[in-house]
């Protein structure tokens, strides 16, 4: 798994997946190198709550591309988006080199 993405998303979404409450994440245009790591930004925030790993795409629904969730990990302490290399939150998604 040598992919990272930072992944944009609601502080509901990031919750829910890292709580374990969701198993997969749905994106309209899934990221082409999966399996990968990715890392949940939290939009409006400017930072990263955690990561998980993403697993390549499994079906389209009427929400999108259902990507497989696993091994959720919250931070103690968000960290900020400077920290990835970007200067802001991505729209969906970005490639970074961690």
């Amino acid at each position: 798994m040598s992919s990272a993405i930072v992944l944009a998303t609601t502080a509901e979404n990031a919750e829910a997946l890292l709580s374990g409450e969701r198993d997969r994440d749905h994106r309209r245009f899934p990221p082409k190198k999966l399996p990968a790591r990715a890392y949940l930004a939290v939009v409006g925030t400017g930072s990263v709550v955690g990561e998980c790993e993403l697993g390549a795409a499994e079906r389209h629904t009427a929400k999108g591309w259902a990507l497989p969730v696993s091994k959720p990990r919250r931070y103690r302490k968000p960290r900020p988006i400077a920290d990835f290399g970007l200067a802001k939150i991505p729209r969906s998604f970005r490639y970074v080199e961690r």
